[in-house]
């Protein structure tokens, strides 16, 4: 009962190909009892392999990855700061309450982490490699001194409930703490927007192995090499990516973001949440009055690209 409703489902997704892949999909007249016959003798192929090659895909720190070392780095400048106000309590006759100390630690940290995407989003979206270096430039130091400003004003906030039991800090006590603070916030602050900035570039120049070249692919029971260089434009099509190449288009069982892991970026550039294209294969950009574009490519197909990623298509084009 189990094998026939497999076999269904087999035979369903050969009836029903992914949409957009239909046409350029290579076998798609062979016949379909050699599909299930190959299931039932257990010779079922992988649809889609990446060649083998020396080297690793490059490596990325997620949202999360960087929220850790965000809260480690900001755990280790409040701790910096720690012995300073023992000493003043000490010297004022009180005996220090470590635990406090220590929860006071990990509420700063944890809120000094809170600004860990939006420093990624300046990031992306402000580049300082991009050809409007300058402008991104005041935009990021802009920004980390309204952060920065925020995070002061919310410190006070939770100080007064935490500590002082009180609904919220007095005028006296905010201009205060952002008149001491605030320089030093927006040093840390622009010091972690640095890392982030930096931090790929370190990734990729550890990496002194090749990218691969070419891609295995099994299509109705036969290998397929494709290369690389061929490749246009990769879309999303639900569980695979669609590689648009001069000769047709092939489908890979993937993530869009684990198959991005595995390309050069010197040549590819994701444009959409769906897309990433080749940047010798571009044409042209034609922008559209919602802030998106389209990326017309060499061989006439038009990729939408959203805006969010402009910035970054940009500085690669400029190099």
């Amino acid at each position: 009962m189990r094998e026939d409703a497999v076999l269904a489902g087999v035979q369903a997704i050969a009836i029903h190909p992914i949409s957009g892949a239909n046409d350029h999909f290579k076998g798609a007249d062979r016949p379909m009892g050699d599909w299930t016959d190959r299931f039932k003798r257990g010779r079922t192929w992988r649809l889609m392999t990446l060649a083998a090659h020396p080297g690793d895909p490059p490596r990325k720190l997620g949202a999360l990855e960087w929220s850790a070392i965000s809260f480690l780095y900001w755990f280790l400048f409040m701790g910096a700061l720690t012995p300073g106000n023992v000493s003043h309590e000490m010297a004022a006759g009180h005996e220090p309450d470590w635990l406090a100390e220590a929860l006071r630690l990990c509420v700063a940290a944890l809120l000094g982490a809170s600004a860990t995407p939006l420093l990624s989003t300046l990031a992306t979206r402000f580049p300082l490699g991009a050809g409007q270096a300058r402008r991104n430039l005041s935009v990021q130091l802009i920004a980390c001194l309204a952060i920065a400003a925020g995070l002061i004003v919310v410190s006070c906030f939770l100080a007064a409930w935490l500590l002082d039991h009180r609904a919220a800090p007095t005028g006296d006590q905010v201009i205060s703490q952002l008149f001491a603070d605030l320089l030093l916030l927006v040093l840390c602050l622009s010091l972690l927007l640095g890392a982030i900035q930096v931090a790929p570039a370190l990734f990729a120049a550890r990496r002194s192995r090749d990218w691969p070249e070419q891609i295995a692919i099994g299509e109705r029971g036969r290998a397929v090499v494709v290369p690389v260089t061929s490749i246009e434009w990769i879309e999303t099509q639900g569980n695979y990516q669609a590689l648009h190449t001069e000769n047709g288009v092939h489908l890979y069982r993937s993530t869009s973001g684990a198959l991005e892991a595995k390309l050069d970026p010197a040549r590819f550039v994701r444009i959409h949440r769906r897309h990433i294209v080749s940047l010798a294969a571009i044409e042209r950009i034609e922008p559209l009055s919602s802030g998106d574009g389209v990326v017309v490519m060499r061989s006439g197909a038009r990729v939408r690209q959203a805006r969010q990623y402009r910035p970054v298509l940009r500085a690669r084009l400029r190099g």
